[in-house]
């Protein structure tokens, strides 16, 4: 009986120190594997775990992530409206030379 409550108390003790590490799988966490790496070699000091714990309970990057897309799609959105302007502004002026009767071979200036 004596080794029942043993192997519980080792088994419980071993998911307490293990807490971290079983929460960064659950979260599905990307560093997952470093935080089982830092509790499994650090987690023996107080300050090693409270670490793993905390860094298992960051929320995940995914807000930085969309923030990063978003921002990513504007910057080309604005790149895209400025061609689109600059190609109308060079076919206006091509067609204004052709209206007058100019080459059309010699560059165009462009007005911005």
């Amino acid at each position: 009986m004596s080794q029942i409550l043993e192997g519980v108390a080792i088994l419980g003790g071993l998911t307490l120190y293990l807490i971290p590490s079983i929460m960064a799988d659950a979260r599905n966490s990307q560093d997952a594997q470093a935080i089982t790496l830092f509790n499994v070699l650090l987690g023996w000091t107080v300050i090693g775990w409270v670490a793993a714990f905390m860094w298992a309970r960051r929320p995940a990057a995914e807000k930085h992530l969309t923030r990063l897309v978003k921002r990513t799609q504007r910057a080309a959105a604005r790149v895209t409206i400025a061609k689109i302007v600059e190609h109308a502004a060079y076919r206006g002026a091509l067609q204004r030379r052709l209206a007058a009767g100019q080459p059309v071979l010699q560059p165009i200036p462009v007005r911005r």
